[in-house]
């Protein structure tokens, strides 16, 4: 197994496995052995194995392990790199884990190019002063957020290094007014779209759109294809999609690929036009409130701008998830961190912006909302919580 501080082999037959370090010692050791009984039973060789995003606070019955091989990553970096332009004289920070396909991306794309990779974490950590010192101290060019971390850095208004040249963004939804505000205050922020399943991204925006300040469309990399299903999920065709899944079920190790002639389906709901990505959200978030239909995710979108219109720091405090509820099905509740004056405020701007099924039938005041080590929202915790 290779550890954060070991360097890939990127072309060896060696199998890697990625682990959060962070888990359970008995998860942990449960997925470590899903692994390697699944590469034996299929004989895989040059793969790297990782946990699918999101589940790193998962139980490791739950948790689906991606095998990734090191061709289809280094497929991914090659492209990444062409679009970014990016050569030996490029310096990347570090502040994904190693054991993210995001973090991981990184280090095989400066590894292809000969870019140097500076970590920009504190103790392990996402620190948001220690990464803007970092970018400015070792003259950073390039670097990857996820959107939490880009609020962390519009909270504290700090304005872009001159030497930082792009900053993919990805691992959620990326605002169009949190965009916005991270392009005044300089930061060459880029739309991505990716996942574990395909190694890393597959569209992001391009150079060019950084000479405007529109939200920019998302293009398709050289090495991806993308097309709509009958059903209205986004299909994917690459040459970095992943091998297989691994789950442990209660009958064993389980292994299965997904594909159909070389296509993978996503959960996410979206289109492509002229090349470009349009992502209208994952299928989960799509219920029905008393027989009308919402999506979950737009939603919180438009709760997330009500509250960046009113702090830049309050998007990270609230947030809304859909509960059951036996009259309507399904029903809107608000969670929040922030007072309750601070809260009205956000609810009242949001209440004014969506249909009346869409308002919050409650409001949690919790001292807590459980988030990933990248920032993203652990729902079944939060669900759990409430």
């Amino acid at each position: 197994m290779a550890s954060a501080q070991e360097k890939l082999d990127l072309y060896s037959d060696k199998n890697e496995i990625l682990l959060n370090p962070r888990l359970p010692k008995e998860d942990y050791e449960a997925l470590y052995s899903l692994a390697v009984a699944v590469q034996g039973e299929r004989k895989l060789t040059g793969h790297i194995w990782i946990a699918t995003s999101g589940s790193t606070a998962d139980s490791a019955a739950r948790t689906k392990l991606v095998a990734l091989s090191k061709e289809a990553l280094r497929n991914s970096a090659s492209a990444v790199n062409s679009h970014l332009q990016s050569t030996s004289q490029d310096v990347w920070t570090q502040v994904l884990p190693h054991f993210h396909v995001g973090g991981l991306g990184i280090e095989v794309r400066a590894e292809l190019s000969g870019a140097k990779v500076i970590s920009a974490l504190k103790e392990g950590r996402w620190d948001v002063h220690h990464y803007y010192e970092i970018l400015k101290s070792e003259k950073c060019t390039l670097s990857a957020l996820v959107p939490t971390q880009v609020y962390d850095l519009v909270s504290h208004s700090y304005q872009a290094p001159s030497t930082l040249r792009a900053v993919i963004v990805g691992g959620g939804a990326f605002e169009t007014e949190l965009f916005k505000k991270a392009r005044s205050l300089g930061w060459p922020v880029l739309p991505s779209y990716g996942m574990t399943e395909t190694a890393s991204q597959i569209a992001t925006a391009s150079l060019d759109s950084l000479k405007s300040s529109d939200f920019p469309e998302m293009n398709l990399l050289s090495h991806a294809t993308a097309r709509t299903s009958e059903e209205g999920f986004l299909q994917v065709k690459a040459s970095s999609l992943f091998t297989c899944y691994a789950q442990n079920t209660s009958e064993g190790p389980r292994s299965w690929d997904p594909k159909s002639d070389s296509w993978f389906t996503t959960e996410d709901r979206g289109q492509v036009i002229d090349g470009a990505l349009h992502i209208q959200g994952r299928s989960k978030d799509y219920i029905k409130i008393g027989g009308e239909g919402t999506n979950v995710a737009q939603l919180r979108s438009v709760l997330d701008n009500c509250a960046l219109a009113l702090n830049p720091g309050f998007p990270l405090k609230v947030t809304l998830l859909d509960m059951p509820s036996e009259r309507l099905g399904s029903e809107i509740h608000i969670v929040s961190l922030l007072s309750e004056e601070e809260t009205g405020n956000i609810v009242k701007a949001y209440t004014d912006k969506v249909l009346p099924f869409e308002k919050p039938r409650k409001v949690h005041y919790v001292k807590n909302i459980p988030r990933s080590d990248l920032g993203k929202i652990l729902w079944a915790q939060l669900r759990s919580l409430l």
